[in-house]
Formats: C-alpha cells, structure tokens, sequence
C-alpha cells in the first residue's frame, strides 16, 4: 500500500516528466519556426529576382497559370507529407497573395499589365 506521500511524489514526477515534455515540444517549434523564417526569406529573394527580370520579359506579376500551378505543387506535397490541404491551401494563398502584391511593387512602372489589372479609366488591360 502506497503512503499519501508516495503517492503525491508520484504525481508530481508524472507532472514534471509532462512539463518537460512541453518545454521540449515549445523549443522544437521554435527550431522549426527559424527554420520556416529562413527558408521564407529565401523565397522572397526569389520573388525579389522575378520582379527584375520580369519586366524585360514582359511578364506581369500575376501569372494565373503559375499561381495554378504552384498551388497544385504544393498541395501534392501536402499530401505527401501528411499537412493538412486546409493549412496549406491558405498558409500558399496567402503567400502568393503577399508575393504578387510585392512583386508590383518591387516593379513599380516596370510592370507588365496582366489581364486581371485594369488600367486608370477602369477598363481591365490585355
């Protein structure tokens, strides 16, 4: 028979071993979410490349075939990986949102007008 004594210093290894395991769990993410950072920011210096080149090429920056087709890459990864669709639909729609808008920016008058712009008097461009 266990005395009450044994029984609460059961209970708070069992609670210790539990906090630890969550100290574990935070800094683990906190690992991932650096490495997330980084590999995020080397995607925007790609992003930061296509606006200097595609002006020369005459490529705005919304291409909906390419967004289309980034999306279709990602949710095979997804997939395959075991990330929820859900997650990656809306984590790389809004990144590629963010992507798009950066890229006008970045190219300023430079751009190419795509056919979703639409030019000053309202009307969409082709």
């Amino acid at each position: 028979m266990r005395t009450p004594g044994a029984e609460k210093d059961i209970a708070e290894r069992a609670e210790q071993a539990l906090q630890d395991e969550m100290s574990d769990v935070r800094r683990l993410i906190d690992e991932l979410d650096e490495g997330l950072v980084a590999l995020l920011a080397k995607r925007q210096r790609q992003i930061e490349r296509a606006a200097r080149v595609k002006p020369a090429l005459g490529i705005p920056a919304n291409v909906p075939e390419r967004v289309d087709e980034v999306l279709a890459h990602v949710l095979g990864v997804a997939r395959r990986e075991g990330l929820s669709v859900e997650v990656a639909m809306n984590l790389w729609r809004a990144l590629i949102d963010w992507s798009i808008e950066y890229e006008e920016r970045l190219m300023g008058d430079r751009a190419p007008r795509g056919a979703s712009q639409t030019s000053s008097d309202g009307d969409a461009s082709s």
